[in-house]
């Protein structure tokens, strides 16, 4: 509970997926149009062919509700199947410079036990055996109970793997990892082994023994990062999942100093290799299927002409009819207008996720609801108005426990 408060004192969006849908207004505008065009839509299986990929950027000033829309947009994915990697640009470094960078950053934030589970239960329900298996653990000594012999249902879990994994769209390496993690644990029950297989697929370096052991020689270098990438979003899909889906906030790093050293965060060819990247996942919308990026920064970003969208000509023409002039909101752009979408929803909008908050924080346990604030005075009243609501509901609750 306390560490929930202290969150959203920071202005930050829960991360409990119930409270953070109590204080969500105007879904309508942008969130239910991405979740149903995108999420629902372009990238699972269109009616035209194999699914797509996109990537969007949230800009917006500092406070306005980029972060909240970010969680929002992930939690719809984790709600609708996708597995979601959800990065903060400014805790990660240079990881998104570089592709192979960006490709272990976003391994190591998916539930890659839920990977390997799915891959299992395609195999046992390939086998006709779903009724007997609970995940988790070899299907081989279940069979014997059924009066399987031993050799008889390793035979037959290696012909289901075999036929599973053979002709799918996956580089060798791949292939490979799907069929033999799925043999250690069905028929072997090793779960050490199945761990060296997540090192690799994680894009961490094995040693000659742990290769050795596992047959997974090939190696994420910079010339197949984006390959491993692709065949990461399929394997994914294999084992159950509707696709992956990568959230990065803080993008305002790439033109950030650092306070002590005046530094910046980014060398301008970092910050160039980081927009070329974006440039290039854009443009590999059918080759990188079932997949979305999503970003956010403020203005400053894109107009740094050093560091930003506009100094990088190959990425902002794919990008700038995001911001051409209109009286309203651009639900549809993949720039995404933030500020304008937070000003279409009324004055009246802090005031109103501010008494959302209090209430849903009063159903979770927490004490008295807290008299409505006044929110006028800062540039952005939003972020002002959850920071001081969880305040006065931190402050009451100490009232109470003492």
């Amino acid at each position: 509970m306390a560490r929930l408060l202290s969150g959203l004192e920071r202005g930050e969006p829960p991360l409990d997926s119930d409270l953070l849908a109590a204080m969500t207004v105007g879904r309508d505008l942008w969130l239910d149009r991405y979740r149903a065009n995108i999420l629902e839509t372009l990238l699972p299986e269109p009616p035209e062919g194999a699914g797509s990929s996109k990537v969007k950027v949230l800009v917006g000033p500092e406070g306005c509700g980029k972060s909240h829309l970010l969680r929002c947009a992930a939690q719809d994915a984790v709600d609708l199947g996708y597995q979601v990697a959800h990065l903060s640009a400014r805790d990660i470094g240079h990881r998104l410079n570089d592709i192979r960078g960006l490709y272990r950053t976003v391994a190591a934030r998916l539930d890659l036990e839920r990977l390997v589970d799915g891959l299992c239960r395609k195999v046992v329900d390939g086998l006709g055996y779903r009724d007997i298996y609970g995940g988790y653990g070899a299907l081989v000594p279940l069979l014997e109970e059924r009066g399987i012999p031993p050799e008889d249902a390793r035979r037959d879990i290696r012909e289901e793997i075999g036929k599973a994994f053979r002709n799918t769209d996956l580089l060798p390496g791949f292939a490979a990892f799907a069929s033999r993690v799925v043999r250690a644990r069905l028929i072997q029950g090793r779960t050490e082994l199945a761990a060296l297989y997540l090192k690799w697929l994680k894009g961490a370096k094995l040693e000659r023994s742990e290769k050795t052991q596992t047959g997974q020689f090939d190696v994420l270098q910079k010339s197949t990062a984006r390959a491993w990438l692709t065949s990461l979003s399929n394997l994914l899909r294999l084992g159950g999942a509707r696709g992956l889906v990568v959230v990065i906030d803080d993008l305002d790093i790439l033109i950030e100093t650092d306070p002590i050293t005046s530094k910046p965060a980014y060398s301008k060819a970092q910050a160039q290799d980081t927009l070329e990247l974006i440039r290039q996942l854009i443009d590999e919308a059918e080759v990188l299927p079932h997949f979305a990026l999503l970003l956010a920064a403020r203005p400053d970003v894109v107009e740094n002409m050093s560091r930003g969208f506009k100094g990088y000509e190959a990425l902002w023409m794919r990008l700038q009819t995001g911001l051409v002039a209109s009286p309203r909101f651009n639900a549809l752009a993949d720039l995404v207008d933030v500020a304008r979408h937070l000003d279409s929803m009324g004055p009246k909008l802090p005031s109103t996720v501010s008494d959302r908050l209090a209430e849903a924080l009063h159903q979770s346990g927490f004490g008295q609801r807290p008299r409505p604030g006044s929110w006028g005075s800062a540039a952005w009243p939003l972020r002002q108005a959850v920071v001081e609501t969880a305040a006065l509901v931190s402050a009451e609750e100490e009232d109470f426990v003492s």
